[in-house]
């Protein structure tokens, strides 16, 4: 193994986890978050000669977030060219088959079971803040809590959330 690939492959081991993260905030999707940090690696690795001789996170990160703004960029693009090229009678239908409501139906049944799953107080942070539209503020005042606790239930339930759904 070169010392490049080395130092790469020590990167990845420390790394990976926290840019994976990153990269999730930033698409909003698991699977392409993966993608984007291997995708990140794989371009390090084939840039040797291009890249500073010891790739740091900070160059990693860096990588990460412009190959995650880079796909946005490019789904909004698609997105725009379907609308335009999709058939204009076919739009003016919005209503959702059946099938879809019954996947939208047990999907929700899902959600409202991980929800109900949560501790009270994590639950009531939860369901104040992302449900109800109260701010961080205000669902401190109502609970009772300071708004760091209130920040602090909300992402530990969405971070369950993310585990049972």
């Amino acid at each position: 193994m070169t010392t490049h690939s080395t130092l790469v492959s020590a990167l990845y081991r420390t790394e990976h986890r926290r840019q994976r993260g990153h990269a999730r905030r930033l698409v909003g999707n698991a699977a392409t978050a993966e993608d984007v940090v291997q995708q990140a690696f794989a371009n390090i690795l084939g840039r040797a000669a291009q890249v500073p001789l010891e790739p740091s996170a900070a160059y990693l990160a860096r990588a990460v977030r412009n190959l995650a703004l880079n796909h946005l960029r490019d789904a909004r693009r698609r997105a725009a060219v379907e609308v335009e090229g999709a058939d204009l009678e076919a739009l003016a239908d919005l209503s959702p088959s059946p099938e879809m409501v019954a996947l939208y139906r047990a999907e929700l049944r899902r959600l409202l079971q991980a929800i109900a799953a949560l501790p009270e107080r994590r639950r009531q942070a939860f369901v104040l803040s992302r449900i109800e539209g109260l701010s961080h503020d205000q669902t401190a005042a109502r609970m009772g809590v300071s708004r760091n606790t209130v920040i602090t239930h909300i992402v530990l339930a969405m971070a369950e959330l993310d585990r049972r759904l």
